[in-house]
Protein backbone atom coordinates (compact mmCIF):
# COMPACT_ATOMS: atom_id res chain seq x y z
CA UNK A 1 0.00 0.00 0.00
CA UNK A 2 2.68 2.39 -1.13
CA UNK A 3 0.70 5.05 -3.03
CA UNK A 4 0.30 8.84 -2.97
CA UNK A 5 -3.02 9.81 -1.41
CA UNK A 6 -4.38 13.32 -2.07
CA UNK A 7 -0.83 14.62 -2.45
CA UNK A 8 0.52 12.92 0.69
CA UNK A 9 3.35 10.41 0.19
CA UNK A 10 3.02 7.08 2.01
CA UNK A 11 4.69 6.50 5.41
CA UNK A 12 7.88 4.42 5.51
CA UNK A 13 5.89 1.21 6.04
CA UNK A 14 3.00 2.17 3.78
CA UNK A 15 -0.60 3.16 4.48
CA UNK A 16 -2.70 1.06 6.81
CA UNK A 17 -5.62 0.79 4.37
CA UNK A 18 -6.05 0.22 0.65
CA UNK A 19 -6.95 3.23 -1.53
CA UNK A 20 -10.76 2.54 -1.76
CA UNK A 21 -10.95 2.20 2.03
CA UNK A 22 -9.01 5.45 2.49
CA UNK A 23 -11.46 7.28 0.21
CA UNK A 24 -14.47 5.82 2.06
CA UNK A 25 -13.05 6.81 5.45
CA UNK A 26 -12.37 10.32 4.17
CA UNK A 27 -15.93 10.62 2.81
CA UNK A 28 -17.25 9.50 6.24
CA UNK A 29 -15.25 12.24 7.98
CA UNK A 30 -12.99 9.75 9.72
CA UNK A 31 -9.67 11.15 8.46
CA UNK A 32 -8.24 14.36 9.94
CA UNK A 33 -6.02 16.24 7.50
CA UNK A 34 -2.91 17.88 8.99
CA UNK A 35 -2.81 21.62 9.68
CA UNK A 36 0.97 21.83 9.21
CA UNK A 37 2.73 21.22 5.89
CA UNK A 38 4.92 18.52 7.43
CA UNK A 39 2.02 16.79 9.21
CA UNK A 40 0.43 13.43 8.44
CA UNK A 41 -3.25 12.49 8.01
CA UNK A 42 -4.70 10.96 11.22
CA UNK A 43 -7.54 8.49 11.73
CA UNK A 44 -10.30 9.75 14.04
CA UNK A 45 -11.16 7.23 16.76
CA UNK A 46 -14.23 7.29 19.06
CA UNK A 47 -14.49 6.04 22.63
CA UNK A 48 -17.18 3.46 21.87
CA UNK A 49 -14.77 1.85 19.39
CA UNK A 50 -11.98 1.61 22.00
CA UNK A 51 -12.89 -0.96 24.67
CA UNK A 52 -9.64 -0.26 26.51
CA UNK A 53 -7.88 -2.59 28.93
CA UNK A 54 -9.58 -3.91 32.11
CA UNK A 55 -8.07 -2.31 35.18
CA UNK A 56 -5.66 -4.47 37.16
CA UNK A 57 -5.16 -4.90 40.90
CA UNK A 58 -2.20 -2.52 41.14
CA UNK A 59 -3.21 1.10 40.58
CA UNK A 60 -0.28 3.35 39.76
CA UNK A 61 -2.18 5.94 37.71
CA UNK A 62 -3.49 7.87 40.76
CA UNK A 63 -0.96 10.11 42.48
CA UNK A 64 -0.89 10.54 46.28
CA UNK A 65 -2.19 13.81 47.78
CA UNK A 66 0.73 16.24 47.83
CA UNK A 67 1.12 19.26 50.09
CA UNK A 68 0.16 21.67 47.29
CA UNK A 69 -3.05 19.87 46.28
CA UNK A 70 -6.30 21.79 46.77
CA UNK A 71 -7.85 18.76 48.48
CA UNK A 72 -5.02 18.48 51.03
CA UNK A 73 -6.31 18.71 54.62
CA UNK A 74 -2.98 18.18 56.37
CA UNK A 75 -4.11 14.75 57.61
CA UNK A 76 -1.18 12.32 57.48
CA UNK A 77 -2.95 9.31 55.98
CA UNK A 78 -5.31 11.17 53.63
CA UNK A 79 -6.20 9.28 50.42
CA UNK A 80 -6.79 10.94 47.01
CA UNK A 81 -10.41 11.63 46.10
CA UNK A 82 -9.79 10.02 42.70
CA UNK A 83 -8.93 6.75 44.44
CA UNK A 84 -12.12 6.74 46.53
CA UNK A 85 -14.18 7.78 43.54
CA UNK A 86 -12.93 4.72 41.64
CA UNK A 87 -13.62 2.38 44.57
CA UNK A 88 -17.09 3.76 45.32
CA UNK A 89 -18.15 3.97 41.65
CA UNK A 90 -17.00 0.40 40.99
CA UNK A 91 -18.68 -1.14 44.02
CA UNK A 92 -21.96 0.73 44.60
CA UNK A 93 -24.92 2.44 42.96
CA UNK A 94 -26.52 5.81 43.70
CA UNK A 95 -28.45 5.63 46.96
CA UNK A 96 -26.34 2.77 48.35
CA UNK A 97 -24.83 3.06 51.83
CA UNK A 98 -21.05 3.48 52.11
CA UNK A 99 -19.32 3.04 55.49
CA UNK A 100 -15.81 4.08 56.50
CA UNK A 101 -15.17 3.18 60.14
CA UNK A 102 -11.68 4.73 60.24
CA UNK A 103 -12.56 7.86 58.29
CA UNK A 104 -9.57 10.10 59.10
CA UNK A 105 -9.89 13.22 56.95
CA UNK A 106 -13.35 12.24 55.63
CA UNK A 107 -12.43 11.55 52.00
CA UNK A 108 -14.84 8.60 51.76
CA UNK A 109 -17.84 10.59 53.00
CA UNK A 110 -17.08 13.60 50.82
CA UNK A 111 -16.76 11.50 47.66
CA UNK A 112 -19.79 9.36 48.55
CA UNK A 113 -21.91 12.49 49.06
CA UNK A 114 -20.74 13.94 45.75
CA UNK A 115 -21.58 10.66 43.96
CA UNK A 116 -25.09 10.48 45.45
CA UNK A 117 -24.41 7.71 47.97
CA UNK A 118 -25.53 7.66 51.59
CA UNK A 119 -22.68 7.34 54.06
CA UNK A 120 -21.65 6.64 57.66
CA UNK A 121 -18.21 7.60 58.97
CA UNK A 122 -16.59 6.94 62.34
CA UNK A 123 -13.26 7.70 63.97
CA UNK A 124 -11.81 7.59 67.49
CA UNK A 125 -9.73 10.73 66.93
CA UNK A 126 -11.38 14.08 67.62
CA UNK A 127 -9.15 15.76 65.05
CA UNK A 128 -10.30 13.30 62.38
CA UNK A 129 -13.98 13.88 63.19
CA UNK A 130 -13.46 17.65 63.18
CA UNK A 131 -11.54 17.57 59.86
CA UNK A 132 -14.32 15.47 58.31
CA UNK A 133 -17.02 17.84 59.58
CA UNK A 134 -15.30 20.87 58.04
CA UNK A 135 -14.80 18.99 54.79
CA UNK A 136 -18.46 18.00 54.51
CA UNK A 137 -19.62 21.56 55.27
CA UNK A 138 -17.23 22.84 52.61
CA UNK A 139 -18.69 20.33 50.13
CA UNK A 140 -22.22 21.50 51.01
CA UNK A 141 -21.22 25.10 50.28
CA UNK A 142 -19.70 24.13 46.92
CA UNK A 143 -22.73 22.07 45.89
CA UNK A 144 -25.03 24.91 46.96
CA UNK A 145 -23.04 27.38 44.84
CA UNK A 146 -23.28 24.98 41.87
CA UNK A 147 -27.08 24.62 42.46
CA UNK A 148 -26.65 20.88 43.04
CA UNK A 149 -28.51 18.88 45.71
CA UNK A 150 -26.89 18.15 49.08
CA UNK A 151 -28.03 16.79 52.42
CA UNK A 152 -27.62 17.63 56.10
CA UNK A 153 -25.62 15.30 58.34
CA UNK A 154 -25.35 14.63 62.08
CA UNK A 155 -22.29 14.25 64.30
CA UNK A 156 -22.69 11.91 67.29
CA UNK A 157 -20.43 11.10 70.22
CA UNK A 158 -21.25 7.45 70.82
CA UNK A 159 -18.86 6.50 73.63
CA UNK A 160 -15.76 7.04 75.70
CA UNK A 161 -14.00 3.93 74.45
CA UNK A 162 -10.42 4.83 75.33
CA UNK A 163 -11.26 5.59 78.96
CA UNK A 164 -13.59 2.57 79.26
CA UNK A 165 -10.87 0.26 77.96
CA UNK A 166 -8.33 1.79 80.36
CA UNK A 167 -10.73 1.42 83.28
CA UNK A 168 -11.27 -2.27 82.51
CA UNK A 169 -7.69 -3.12 81.57
CA UNK A 170 -5.63 -1.14 84.09
CA UNK A 171 -8.01 -0.18 86.89
CA UNK A 172 -10.04 -3.39 87.27
CA UNK A 173 -13.14 -1.27 86.65
CA UNK A 174 -12.91 0.60 89.98
CA UNK A 175 -13.65 4.33 90.35
CA UNK A 176 -11.60 4.45 93.57
CA UNK A 177 -8.55 3.16 91.71
CA UNK A 178 -9.19 5.75 89.02
CA UNK A 179 -9.23 8.51 91.64
CA UNK A 180 -6.02 7.22 93.21
CA UNK A 181 -4.21 7.28 89.85
CA UNK A 182 -5.50 10.76 88.97
CA UNK A 183 -4.50 12.21 92.35
CA UNK A 184 -1.08 10.55 92.14
CA UNK A 185 -0.38 12.16 88.76
CA UNK A 186 -1.85 15.45 90.03
CA UNK A 187 0.67 15.18 92.89
CA UNK A 188 -2.07 15.47 95.48
CA UNK A 189 -2.59 13.54 98.72
CA UNK A 190 -5.46 11.04 98.70
CA UNK A 191 -7.66 11.40 101.81
CA UNK A 192 -8.78 8.14 103.44
CA UNK A 193 -10.93 9.77 106.13
CA UNK A 194 -12.35 12.69 104.14
CA UNK A 195 -15.08 14.85 105.71
CA UNK A 196 -17.32 14.11 102.70
CA UNK A 197 -17.52 11.32 100.08
CA UNK A 198 -17.26 14.12 97.48
CA UNK A 199 -13.83 15.18 98.75
CA UNK A 200 -11.10 12.81 97.62
CA UNK A 201 -7.78 14.56 98.13
CA UNK A 202 -5.78 17.60 99.17
CA UNK A 203 -3.14 19.63 97.37
CA UNK A 204 -1.49 22.44 99.30
CA UNK A 205 -4.27 24.37 100.99
CA UNK A 206 -6.95 23.21 98.54
CA UNK A 207 -9.21 20.16 98.55
CA UNK A 208 -9.68 17.90 95.51
CA UNK A 209 -12.72 16.28 93.92
CA UNK A 210 -12.17 13.67 91.18
CA UNK A 211 -15.20 13.00 89.00
CA UNK A 212 -16.12 9.50 87.84
CA UNK A 213 -14.34 8.15 84.78
CA UNK A 214 -17.53 7.87 82.71
CA UNK A 215 -19.20 11.07 83.92
CA UNK A 216 -19.58 14.69 82.80
CA UNK A 217 -19.01 17.15 85.64
CA UNK A 218 -22.28 19.09 85.78
CA UNK A 219 -23.59 22.32 87.29
CA UNK A 220 -25.59 20.35 89.82
CA UNK A 221 -22.50 18.38 90.82
CA UNK A 222 -20.45 21.60 91.09
CA UNK A 223 -23.03 23.02 93.51
CA UNK A 224 -23.01 19.89 95.70
CA UNK A 225 -19.20 19.77 95.76
CA UNK A 226 -18.95 23.48 96.65
CA UNK A 227 -21.35 23.01 99.56
CA UNK A 228 -19.39 19.98 100.78
CA UNK A 229 -16.14 21.96 100.64
CA UNK A 230 -17.73 24.89 102.52
CA UNK A 231 -19.06 22.51 105.20
CA UNK A 232 -15.54 21.08 105.61
CA UNK A 233 -14.14 24.59 106.12
CA UNK A 234 -12.40 24.69 102.73
CA UNK A 235 -12.12 27.76 100.54
CA UNK A 236 -10.70 26.25 97.37
CA UNK A 237 -11.25 22.97 95.52
CA UNK A 238 -9.70 21.43 92.44
CA UNK A 239 -12.46 19.71 90.44
CA UNK A 240 -10.74 17.19 88.18
CA UNK A 241 -12.84 15.69 85.39
CA UNK A 242 -12.57 14.30 81.87
CA UNK A 243 -15.51 16.36 80.61
CA UNK A 244 -17.38 19.42 81.85
CA UNK A 245 -20.90 20.65 81.20
CA UNK A 246 -21.13 23.88 79.22
CA UNK A 247 -21.38 27.22 81.05
CA UNK A 248 -19.76 25.66 84.12
CA UNK A 249 -17.43 28.62 84.66
CA UNK A 250 -20.45 30.88 85.15
CA UNK A 251 -21.80 28.45 87.76
CA UNK A 252 -18.40 28.32 89.49
CA UNK A 253 -18.27 32.13 89.68
CA UNK A 254 -21.78 32.28 91.15
CA UNK A 255 -20.91 29.61 93.74
CA UNK A 256 -17.79 31.55 94.76
CA UNK A 257 -19.94 34.63 95.36
CA UNK A 258 -22.56 32.64 97.27
CA UNK A 259 -20.43 30.25 99.36
CA UNK A 260 -16.95 31.74 99.30
CA UNK A 261 -15.58 28.55 97.70
CA UNK A 262 -13.44 28.81 94.58
CA UNK A 263 -13.78 25.85 92.23
CA UNK A 264 -10.87 25.30 89.85
CA UNK A 265 -12.07 23.25 86.86
CA UNK A 266 -9.15 21.04 85.82
CA UNK A 267 -9.14 18.79 82.74
CA UNK A 268 -7.71 15.31 83.37
CA UNK A 269 -5.06 14.83 80.64
CA UNK A 270 -5.36 11.69 78.54
CA UNK A 271 -1.59 11.10 78.93
CA UNK A 272 -2.23 9.48 82.33
CA UNK A 273 -3.63 6.48 80.41
CA UNK A 274 -0.30 5.83 78.68
CA UNK A 275 1.02 2.45 79.76
CA UNK A 276 4.61 3.55 80.45
CA UNK A 277 3.82 7.03 81.80
CA UNK A 278 5.85 7.80 84.93
CA UNK A 279 6.09 11.59 85.26
CA UNK A 280 2.99 13.76 85.72
CA UNK A 281 1.61 15.47 82.59
CA UNK A 282 0.39 19.08 82.92
CA UNK A 283 -3.06 19.49 84.50
CA UNK A 284 -4.68 22.64 83.09
CA UNK A 285 -7.94 24.53 83.60
CA UNK A 286 -10.76 24.21 81.06
CA UNK A 287 -11.11 26.66 78.21
CA UNK A 288 -12.71 30.07 78.69
CA UNK A 289 -15.23 31.18 76.07
CA UNK A 290 -17.35 34.32 76.17
CA UNK A 291 -19.85 35.66 73.64
CA UNK A 292 -22.70 38.17 73.45
CA UNK A 293 -25.70 38.86 71.19
CA UNK A 294 -25.58 41.58 68.55
CA UNK A 295 -28.96 43.15 67.74
CA UNK A 296 -29.66 44.85 64.41
CA UNK A 297 -32.73 46.61 63.06
CA UNK A 298 -35.75 48.31 64.67
CA UNK A 299 -38.12 46.76 67.22
CA UNK A 300 -40.31 44.11 65.65
CA UNK A 301 -37.84 43.50 62.82
CA UNK A 302 -34.76 42.78 64.87
CA UNK A 303 -32.19 40.30 63.65
CA UNK A 304 -29.63 38.69 65.94
CA UNK A 305 -26.03 37.64 65.49
CA UNK A 306 -23.45 36.40 67.98
CA UNK A 307 -20.11 38.03 68.71
CA UNK A 308 -17.17 36.18 70.25
CA UNK A 309 -15.64 38.40 72.93
CA UNK A 310 -13.03 36.15 74.53
CA UNK A 311 -11.42 32.73 74.13
CA UNK A 312 -8.65 31.00 76.05
CA UNK A 313 -8.07 27.39 74.97
CA UNK A 314 -7.31 24.80 77.63
CA UNK A 315 -4.01 23.55 76.13
CA UNK A 316 -4.79 20.21 77.81
CA UNK A 317 -4.02 18.40 74.54
CA UNK A 318 -0.73 20.23 73.88
CA UNK A 319 2.48 18.16 74.31
CA UNK A 320 4.39 19.28 77.41
CA UNK A 321 7.48 20.33 75.42
CA UNK A 322 5.41 22.87 73.45
CA UNK A 323 3.35 24.14 76.36
CA UNK A 324 5.57 26.97 77.61
CA UNK A 325 6.00 28.41 74.12
CA UNK A 326 2.21 28.60 73.64
CA UNK A 327 1.06 29.93 77.01
CA UNK A 328 1.99 33.56 76.33
CA UNK A 329 0.52 33.53 72.84
CA UNK A 330 -2.76 32.08 74.12
CA UNK A 331 -3.23 34.94 76.56
CA UNK A 332 -2.23 37.54 73.96
CA UNK A 333 -4.37 36.29 71.04
CA UNK A 334 -6.68 33.43 71.98
CA UNK A 335 -8.78 33.83 68.81
CA UNK A 336 -5.76 32.58 66.80
CA UNK A 337 -6.44 29.13 68.29
CA UNK A 338 -10.04 28.88 67.05
CA UNK A 339 -10.31 26.63 64.02
CA UNK A 340 -14.12 26.40 63.76
CA UNK A 341 -17.14 27.90 65.47
CA UNK A 342 -20.86 27.55 65.02
CA UNK A 343 -24.11 28.96 66.43
CA UNK A 344 -27.42 27.28 67.17
CA UNK A 345 -29.76 30.26 67.64
CA UNK A 346 -32.64 28.16 69.00
CA UNK A 347 -30.77 25.72 71.21
CA UNK A 348 -32.54 23.42 73.63
CA UNK A 349 -30.84 20.92 75.96
CA UNK A 350 -33.11 18.10 74.79
CA UNK A 351 -32.23 18.54 71.09
CA UNK A 352 -29.05 18.07 69.04
CA UNK A 353 -26.95 21.14 68.27
CA UNK A 354 -28.17 22.66 64.97
CA UNK A 355 -25.62 24.55 62.87
CA UNK A 356 -27.59 27.66 61.85
CA UNK A 357 -24.32 29.40 61.01
CA UNK A 358 -20.64 28.47 61.08
CA UNK A 359 -17.24 29.76 60.04
CA UNK A 360 -13.90 27.99 59.95
CA UNK A 361 -10.35 28.30 58.73
CA UNK A 362 -9.23 26.45 55.62
CA UNK A 363 -5.81 25.65 54.28
CA UNK A 364 -6.15 28.44 51.71
CA UNK A 365 -7.92 30.97 53.91
CA UNK A 366 -6.74 31.31 57.52
CA UNK A 367 -9.03 34.25 58.32
CA UNK A 368 -11.93 33.79 60.74
CA UNK A 369 -14.99 35.93 61.46
CA UNK A 370 -15.62 36.74 65.13
CA UNK A 371 -19.19 37.97 64.54
CA UNK A 372 -21.72 35.68 62.85
CA UNK A 373 -23.48 36.78 59.67
CA UNK A 374 -26.70 34.83 60.07
CA UNK A 375 -29.07 37.80 60.71
CA UNK A 376 -31.30 35.34 62.54
CA UNK A 377 -34.96 36.30 63.04
CA UNK A 378 -37.02 34.84 65.88
CA UNK A 379 -40.73 34.17 65.27
CA UNK A 380 -42.04 36.30 68.19
CA UNK A 381 -40.85 38.41 71.14
CA UNK A 382 -39.49 36.55 74.15
CA UNK A 383 -36.36 35.05 75.72
CA UNK A 384 -34.32 32.58 73.69
CA UNK A 385 -31.11 30.63 74.21
CA UNK A 386 -28.37 30.49 71.60
CA UNK A 387 -25.54 27.99 71.90
CA UNK A 388 -22.02 28.73 70.66
CA UNK A 389 -19.65 25.86 69.89
CA UNK A 390 -15.93 26.45 69.33
CA UNK A 391 -13.44 23.82 68.13
CA UNK A 392 -9.83 24.85 68.68
CA UNK A 393 -6.77 23.90 66.63
CA UNK A 394 -6.13 20.98 69.00
CA UNK A 395 -9.51 19.41 68.17
CA UNK A 396 -11.16 20.21 71.54
CA UNK A 397 -14.66 21.69 71.65
CA UNK A 398 -15.96 24.26 74.08
CA UNK A 399 -19.60 25.35 74.22
CA UNK A 400 -21.50 28.08 76.06
CA UNK A 401 -25.05 29.43 75.98
CA UNK A 402 -25.98 33.06 75.29
CA UNK A 403 -29.30 34.54 76.40
CA UNK A 404 -31.14 36.46 73.68
CA UNK A 405 -34.07 38.77 74.38
CA UNK A 406 -36.41 39.92 71.61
Amino acid sequence: MMYIWRGYPPPAKGWRYELPTMERLFADGRIELPKRPDGRPQLRRFLDEMPGVPIGTVWTDISPVNSQALEDTGYDTQKPEALLERIISASSQQGDLVADLFCGAGTTGAVAERLGRRWIMADLGRFGVHTSRKRLIDLQRNLHAEEKPYRAFDVYNLGRYERQWWQKDALQGADEEHRRVVLEFFQAEMLTNAPSPLIHGRKGGALCHVDRIDSVFSRQEASIVAKAVAAAGGRECYCLAWEFEMDLRFTASALEQELGVKLKLIQIPREIMERNRRGPPPFLEVAVLKAEPVYRGPEGERSVDIKLTSFLPSLAEVPAKELEALKERVVRSGFDFIDFWAVDFEWSPDKPFNHHWQDYRTRKDRSLKTVSEAAHHYPKPGAYTACVKVVDVFGCDTSITVEVKI
